[in-house]
């Protein structure tokens, strides 16, 4: 008997860790708590598609904290009321302050 339960043991860890892996609905990790994070994509912003993205049309995503305006004016660096995917890219949030 003792065989069979040290074999089945790891045997059991096995299953246990591939469904907490994959998921036990085999979604493969893309649940809630795992999708991304940070920023959209640029092509989500631009909704109309001609490489640039207004207030406007930033306007239409949520944002986890503050205000889309102001938000809008950190990422556009130049000030020239649109947002590239340059400016985009290299755009770095402020840090939140340690508590």
């Amino acid at each position: 008997m003792k065989t069979h339960s040290t074999k089945l043991i790891p045997l059991l860890s096995l299953i246990l860790c591939s469904q907490v892996s994959y998921g036990a609905d085999g979604d493969y990790g893309q649940n809630d708590r795992n999708e991304r994070r940070g920023p959209p994509q640029f092509s989500q912003l631009d909704l109309d598609g001609d490489s640039s993205v207004t207030l406007d049309e930033f306007s239409q995503h949520p944002v986890p904290r503050g205000d889309h305006e102001t938000i809008f004016n950190h990422i556009d660096s130049n000030g020239d009321g649109i947002i590239t995917e340059t400016e985009l890219t290299n755009h770095k949030p402020p840090r939140r302050p340690r508590n």
